[in-house]
């Protein structure tokens, strides 16, 4: 038989039994060996998945082939596509032992040289690609020398040593393709690229992977290619595109699952994508998924311990972040890295301040400048130092990283060298740097491109821009309120404008949408029973691992949003805008700022005493209701007291971080306000609360069956005999088949709902079928004029960003609606049948939608005094061009 028809066999058999009786019978056949190592080249140049599946019988041709030596050098090239890199380096070694040739008895054991590199023996690495080098040098195989450099090099950036790699691959794709060596000229480009993204300069690697992309292209090397491409992520990464590093990582997660050390490699860098787009659950989970795949390198082992590290820091986990990043450090060390290591000692250094331990920190912040030097990565420095000036300001240390900032361009630090200036100045040059500083972060979010990075962006700059209006709240002239409110209305909630903007965006395709079916069932495997067990709409219980479940949802609905369109965001007159400053509270009213008597810790405690006050009818219907009435007075007194005089001018209010948990509804009724005001997530939305609702659009229904709600469905038959033209929607599937293109005037949702508030967009409305999710309202192509949520929470906004509070009445307000009713905690079911049949019936009389809001809680309020039974329902108001 010819040895390549075999190889063809034993590929298509599929069978370790098939191939060993295949092999067996054709034992010793000559050009066996070196035809299946063709193959295997072949299929590590195009298709390391097609490749991880030929590789089980590599050790059965070692046996049964007619080379030994091309044996254990095939059996090295399928060791290391498994990641299993001390066993492909002692194979290489061994074909280079088992060889008759001088020559191949060298370079047979080129393969080892990376091998060793990503087994964590980089001296050995090293020192073996030197003899390597020399000896076949010393042969005249120039060019066999030269692959040998180029394996080289790769042990050399596993240490972090990135100009002598740069200077081990100078000149070498030339050679190599002078000699023939196509793919491995292609694979030298590749590696130049590499010695640029962390030790030099982002452009070239960009210029170098893009190369790589189209000889990869030509040769009809696709692997290479996805490869080259996974180098252009990370350089989105340094220029601050996290999205556009999101879709290249997504495409090539689908095309390596078959290949572990590839996917590996792509889950850990979709981990630091999350982490720098702020999404730190995602991340989390994309990290330590990376780690069950296993097959890394003892250097991407430490970069899945660095990048925890880092997600867990900014989640505040701080002795958490501590030992993943000692364990990095360990990893790093073992291998040479002094580069990484730096990294490593960045985030020790930002934990100890977190912590307070400001001469831990400082020590820290020192050994990484250091070390980081020593690497000569440029990258690593510029983070070290702005590590070091945050424990002991040194103009010329930050002036050393903002000149390197500017020449490499890395994004995402700017706006922290200001903040750093910002924070050691005094007087106007104190607020000039605070305005370079927001000006830098409204540059760098310009980089953001789908709306989920839009909601997130700020999430790790909230504190810096807080102490920003600090300063300009201090002495509030007419010029710094003004100024203030410029930077409210130009980064709170804007991505909620942008939803808006993109509310009429194309439906999901047929392929996500069944992606997304997928996910649903295997959540709905781990839904809790379905009664709450309290007479409330509260569902009970939690549900499955969100943090997947999250991360999966949105990496199957990203998108990116190229409209530039903007909506007006302009504070409008009838608004009180809160702003929380430091521990400061700020209300500012008609263009003058009001000092609160009230700091944010004070506000925290008696809203906890508030909540117990007004949730006691959930154990004792009978509660009495003048406590929980003086707690929310003596709340209210604090935050509108000051500028009660300005009352009858306001329509809105604008909250700012834990003034979201505030009983607004109650608050204004308590301080004699005329009407309801509508509850504004920006200054320039006006929902037209105070205005009777006009629509043509029929009206619909959304009702859930739960055996402990007995006057939910009293509710629905009272909702539906108001308006008899009402499409009802009993399931979770009927729901999500009406949310691509629906359109409607009214829409009334009662349910169980669960605000989940660590995955505030996550938080569901719960039918027998299965939770529809906050994320699916807000992504679909509903509109609704007026949406009112009958169900527990649907009001409660997470400020997980302090600047984009999210949560079920978010999801429909990105929609388009122009007014959200939704309930600010547990609502109890007999109340909420009461409620909303008068508040319909008040609606149907021509009443604004705040009036009838008013009037319905003012008769429940007459059955029951207690706040808990009428003060729950809080009016968000939408966009309203």
């Amino acid at each position: 038989m010819d040895p390549r028809t075999l190889v063809s066999r034993i590929e298509a058999s599929g069978s370790d039994s098939i191939t060993r009786a295949l092999l067996h019978e054709h034992r010793g056949l000559p050009g066996l060996s070196a035809a299946y190592f063709s193959r295997v080249l072949e299929l590590f140049a195009a298709d390391h998945n097609a490749l991880s599946r030929l590789a089980s019988s590599a050790p059965l041709v070692l046996r049964y082939g007619d080379d030994r030596a091309l044996g254990y050098r095939t059996l090295g090239v399928t060791e290391r596509v498994a990641g299993r890199w001390s066993q492909s380096a002692r194979a290489f070694i061994r074909a280079g032992d088992c060889a008759d040739d001088p020559k191949d008895r060298l370079a047979y054991k080129t393969g080892a040289v990376d091998s060793l590199a990503k087994a964590g023996r980089v001296d050995d690495a090293v020192q073996l690609g030197a003899e390597l080098t020399r000896g076949l040098e010393a042969l005249g195989e120039r060019a066999l020398a030269a692959r040998v450099r180029m394996n080289l090099s790769h042990a050399l950036l596993a240490r972090g040593r990135y100009e002598e790699a740069r200077d081990s691959l100078e000149g070498l794709p030339e050679v190599l393709e002078e000699a023939g060596f196509v793919v491995e000229a292609a694979s030298a480009r590749m590696a130049r690229s590499t010695s640029h993204l962390y030790g030099g300069d982002p452009t070239v690697a960009e210029s170098e992977a893009q190369a790589t992309i189209e000889q990869a292209t030509e040769l009809e090397m696709p692997f290479l290619a996805d490869l080259a491409r996974i180098n252009l992520a990370h350089v989105a990464l340094l220029r601050g595109r996290g999205d556009e590093s999101l879709e290249t990582l997504l495409a090539l997660r689908d095309r390596m699952v078959d290949a572990p050390v590839d996917l590996a490699r792509v889950l850990e860098l979709l981990g630091e994508t999350h982490a720098a787009l702020n999404l730190w659950p995602e991340a989390l989970d994309a990290f330590r998924e990376a780690l069950s795949v296993g097959a890394f390198a003892a250097l991407h082992v430490g970069h899945l311990h660095l990048g925890i590290g880092q997600v867990l820091l900014a989640m505040g986990r701080y002795d958490d972040a501590k030992r993943e990043f000692s364990e990095a450090r360990r990893r790093y060390r073992r291998i040479g890295n002094s580069g990484w290591e730096a990294a490593a000692a960045t985030g020790q250094a930002e934990a100890w301040l977190e912590l307070g331990n400001l001469r831990r920190a400082a020590m820290s912040a020192e050994q990484a400048v250091q070390l980081a030097r020593l690497s000569g990565s440029p990258y690593h420095t510029v983070r070290a130092l702005i590590a070091r000036v945050a424990t002991g300001y040194d103009e010329r240390l930050l002036r050393e990283a903002e000149r390197t900032v500017e020449r490499f361009g890395y994004a995402g630090v700017t706006w922290r060298i200001h903040a750093l200036r910002a924070a050691r100045k005094a007087g106007a040059s104190r607020l000039a740097h605070y305005r370079k500083m927001f000006e830098a972060i409204l540059q760098e979010r310009s980089n953001t491109s789908s709306l989920t990075s839009r909601t997130t962006y700020l999430r790790d700059k909230s504190s810096a821009l807080r102490d920003y209006l600090e300063v300009l709240l201090a002495k509030p002239s007419a010029a710094r309120v003004a100024e203030a409110l410029s930077v409210v209305e130009r980064s709170r909630s804007v991505a909620l404008l942008d939803e808006v903007l993109a509310a009429q965006a194309a439906a999901l395709d047929p392929q996500v949408l069944a992606s997304l079916e997928g996910l649903r069932r295997e959540l709905n495997e781990t839904r809790p029973p379905d009664a709450s067990g309290t007479g409330s709409r509260l569902l009970a219980g939690s549900t499955g691992d969100m943090a997947k479940f999250q991360r999966r949802w949105l990496e199957a609905t990203h998108r990116l949003v190229h409209d530039s369109q903007q909506l007006s965001g302009t504070t409008r007159e009838d608004t009180a805008v809160f702003i929380s400053a430091g521990r400061t509270l700020h209300a500012v009213v008609g263009g003058r700022s009001y000092a609160l008597p009230i700091d944010s810790r004070d506000l925290e405690r008696r809203l906890k005493w508030l909540q117990f006050e007004l949730l006691a009818p959930m154990t004792d219907r009978s509660a009495d209701a003048d406590d929980a009435l003086c707690a929310i007075e003596d709340v209210a007194k604090a935050l509108i007291g000051p500028w009660a005089d300005r009352l009858p001018d306001v329509r809105g209010v604008c909250p700012d971080s834990k003034l979201w948990r505030v009983p607004w509804t109650a608050c204004c009724d308590l301080m004699g306000a005329a009407d309801t005001f509508e509850v504004r997530l920006h200054p320039g939305l006006q929902g037209g609360g105070h205005l009777p609702l006009a629509t043509d659009a029929p009206p619909a229904l959304w009702i859930a069956t739960h055996r402990d709600l007995p006057y939910a469905e009293l509710e629905a038959e009272a909702f539906c005999a108001r308006y008899p033209q009402a499409r009802v929607f009993r399931t979770a599937a009927e729901v999500r088949r009406c949310l691509p293109n629906a359109r409607f005037g009214i829409l009334h949702v009662v349910s169980h709902a669960k605000h989940r508030w660590s995955n505030p967009m996550f938080s569901s409305l719960e039918f027998s079928d299965g939770p529809v999710f906050a994320a699916e309202v807000a992504r679909s192509g509903l509109r609704a004029d007026l949406v009112t949520l009958s169900a527990c929470d649907t009001a409660s906004m997470s400020v997980t960003s302090q600047e984009e509070p999210e949560g079920l009445a978010r999801a429909f307000l990105a929609r388009g609606a122009r007014c959200v009713v939704g309930s600010a905690w547990p609502l109890d079911d007999e109340a909420a049948g009461k409620l909303y049949g008068a508040f319909y019936r008040h609606i149907r009389e021509g009443h604004s939608v705040g009036r009838s809001l008013q009037s319905s809680r003012n008769e429940v309020r007459e059955w029951r005094a207690h706040p808990y039974f009428w003060a729950s329902p809080v009016l968000y108001a939408g966009y309203q061009p």
